[in-house]
């Protein structure tokens, strides 16, 4: 994963983790309101119509928390060696090998920016990159 991939999760782990301890909050408070209440008024209609906000924020707070702790195994599980500052595509140079899914192996004879020849044995075939990276013709 790239670096500032990463950082948009933890940004928006900590915009959730702040919604999520605010609602709760709320939900405290309304919660403690109900509780207050004279059991008549429990009873009766406002009564009803406070738990029925509680029951909503219930439902609401249980998908945030599994969002949270989804993404926290996400930003804690992100080993720094497999977090990548520049793509691998990145690193080729001319001489280096890599391999089409129909070609075989090939050697990269010339790189000029994102257009790539690479030579195999039976062609010399021209390639946009990371395109072709990324729709699965060449690997590294």
């Amino acid at each position: 994963m790239k670096p500032e991939r990463l950082q948009i999760i933890e940004d928006c782990l900590s915009d959730i983790q702040g919604a999520l301890e605010t609602l709760q909050e709320v939900h405290d408070e309304e919660e403690e309101a109900y509780d207050n209440l004279p059991e008549s008024m429990q009873d009766g209609e406002r009564g009803d119509m406070m738990q029925e906000a509680i029951d909503a924020l219930d439902n609401a707070l249980f998908p945030l928390e599994d969002v949270v702790s989804s993404l926290e195994e996400v930003t804690t599980n992100a080993d720094n060696e497999l977090v990548m500052e520049i793509d691998p595509w990145q690193k080729l140079s001319v001489g280096d090998e890599v391999t089409h899914k129909s070609f075989g192996k090939g050697i990269i004879t010339v790189i000029k920016g994102k257009y790539y020849t690479i030579a195999f044995e039976a062609k010399e075939s021209v390639f946009i990159f990371p395109d072709a990276i990324e729709k699965g013709f060449i690997t590294i």
